[in-house]
């Protein structure tokens, strides 16, 4: 059994599986290895709670819509819906698009120019409440200068556009309203590959291949997704052949690679996990604490031991997904020593029972987590065990979704970041910048420490509108060692996701990608299951 390190991708077998049930080992055989047809099984970590792409971009929505711009092989940004990619004008204030001509949406409209206008003005557009209308504001105007060109007019100038030009493009007159009572949540409407066929609500999602697609009729026919937020009913699952793969943590993967006919896949990404750390509790609000803390952590170890080796550490939201952004040299040594005595100097100084306080308050504080998440309960486990030695009484808390939103400015939380990592400004904006310091449950993962910096806000700022690509990549690299004096929490690792698969090679096609924070059946050896042709 072969295991394929990053960044080599094996290729998940697919089998035609009939209504009588049988197994994919049993129907791949009955099938024949010629059959132009296949359906896909697959267990997914959690529901989606919408099929909207205005509040789920990529991911499972990349199978419905398309955007503007594509994530490509190695995560390179590609045309999609565009004929080439963006061309900006000198300042990179105005972008010029050209749309592919004769697509259609899944009812059967054509799209066009207005139909990119119709998105970009609703993302943007506060009655509707997108989550990600602030990473839109910098978009001033989008004219339709023709049935297949748009131009995008800029408030400044931003190199980050592409980036921002992944969106999903639904059809104009299925937008409806705010994304609250849009029939997108349920009804999609896009130019996709594939369908909405049958929403199980708490149960399972199946999607059905378009033959009308304008990039050739996807040969996978079906993909059949079971929600299975339990890891340990996941891996059982997989395992006796009721999916054909499913996305595990790290350490529960590689048991299962070469059980069964099971194969560990796994994917590099810009996906980090960090613990947040709030301001509104005391000891957070110092720099040298929060420095002291970052020193105190033994990230290789949460690398060998939590991902199994399977990641990176790393001591901000930078990630080596952003190449020449990212600055390898801004990084914590794990250091108890000198952890414990910028503490004692800032006055937290360990009592009797073992815990520091400073003025009479411990130094104790909740880190919530997950609950269904195994790594990251693993993670806030290291973390506690790391700051433990030090004095800091760190209690463990699992929680659901809505519950980590609605505290997580009062309690540390073991954070995921990395939503849109092809360029550094969709990596790191909203998790450093003060425009979102102020706590909003509507956009609780934004800033969750509620950390302003005035160095970074410029950084960030100019960096963004740099038109020279060296010298951008110059102020992203001077903010990382900025970050490492005034930490805005404790970044640990970036992590390559891990997935396991049976029946590999049978499909040619299959490309490795830089994922996102966002893992699951979406991405993995499925990333681009649409372009696969059975060998």
């Amino acid at each position: 059994m072969r295991h394929r390190p990053t960044p080599a991708v094996a290729v998940l077998a697919l089998v035609a599986l009939t209504a009588s049930g049988c197994s994919p080992v049993a129907d791949a055989a009955s099938s024949g290895a010629g059959s132009a047809t296949s359906t896909l099984r697959l267990a997914e970590t959690a529901e989606y709670d919408t099929l909207n792409p205005l509040e789920r971009p990529l991911g499972i929505t990349s199978k419905l819509y398309d955007g503007l711009v594509a994530v490509g092989e190695d995560g390179v940004l590609e045309p999609g819906l565009a004929t080439a990619m963006p061309e900006p004008d000198a300042s990179l204030t105005s972008w010029t698009v050209t749309l592919r001509d004769g697509v259609t949406f899944s009812d059967g409209s054509a799209f066009d120019a207005q139909d990119v206008v119709a998105a970009y003005d609703a993302v943007r557009d506060p009655r509707v409440g997108s989550w990600t209308a602030a990473d839109y504001e910098v978009i001033e105007q989008v004219t339709a200068l023709d049935a297949t060109t748009v131009r995008f007019d800029l408030a400044h100038p931003y190199a980050g556009l592409p980036a921002r030009l992944t969106l999903g493009i639904p059809a104009s007159e299925a937008l409806g309203g705010s994304v609250v009572d849009s029939p997108l949540a349920s009804e999609p409407v896009g130019t996709g590959p594939y369908v909405l066929a049958e929403w199980r609500k708490g149960e399972s999602l199946t999607l059905q291949a378009r033959e009308d697609w304008w990039g050739g009729a996807p040969q996978v026919r079906t993909i059949h997704v079971a929600f299975v937020p339990d890891e340990n009913a996941r891996a059982q699952r997989v395992r006796a052949g009721e999916v054909d793969g499913a996305q595990l943590s790290p350490r529960t993967a590689g048991e299962l690679d070469g059980v069964d006919g099971l194969e560990l896949v796994t994917n590099p990404s810009a996906d980090f996990r960090a613990i947040s750390l709030p301001e509104t509790l005391p000891f957070f609000a110092d720099p040298a604490v929060r420095v002291a803390l970052n020193l105190a952590v033994d990230r290789q170890a949460m690398v060998d031991g939590v991902l199994a080796g399977h990641g990176q550490a790393v001591a901000t939201p930078f990630t080596p997904a952003q190449g020449d952004a990212y600055e390898p040299s801004a990084a914590f040594e794990h250091d108890p020593g000198a952890a414990a005595a910028l503490l004692d100097e800032a006055g937290w100084q360990v009592g009797a029972d073992g815990v520091r306080r400073k003025d009479g308050v411990p130094f104790a504080f909740t880190v919530m987590y997950f609950a269904e998440d195994t790594l990251r309960r693993d993670v806030a486990q290291a973390f506690a065990s790391d700051l433990g030695e030090l004095g800091i009484d760190v209690s463990l808390e699992g929680v659901d979704r809505p519950q980590a939103v609605t505290r997580m400015d009062e309690a540390a939380f073991v954070l995921g970041g990395g939503d849109l990592p092809y360029d550094p400004d969709t990596q790191v904006y909203r998790q450093l910048h003060s425009d979102f310091a102020v706590f909003d449950e509507e956009d609780a993962y934004s800033n969750p420490s509620g950390y302003a910096d005035a160095e970074v806000d410029r950084l960030l700022e100019e960096a963004r509108q740099e038109v020279d690509a060296d010298a951008r990549s110059a102020l992203y690299r001077e903010l990382q060692q900025h970050l490492v004096q005034n930490p805005p929490l404790v970044a640990l690792f970036a992590l390559e996701h891990t997935y396991v698969a049976r029946g590999l090679d049978a499909w040619s096609g299959v490309e490795h990608v830089v994922e996102p924070h966002e893992h699951g059946v979406a991405w993995g050896p499925w990333f681009n299951v649409q372009e696969w042709t059975r060998r």
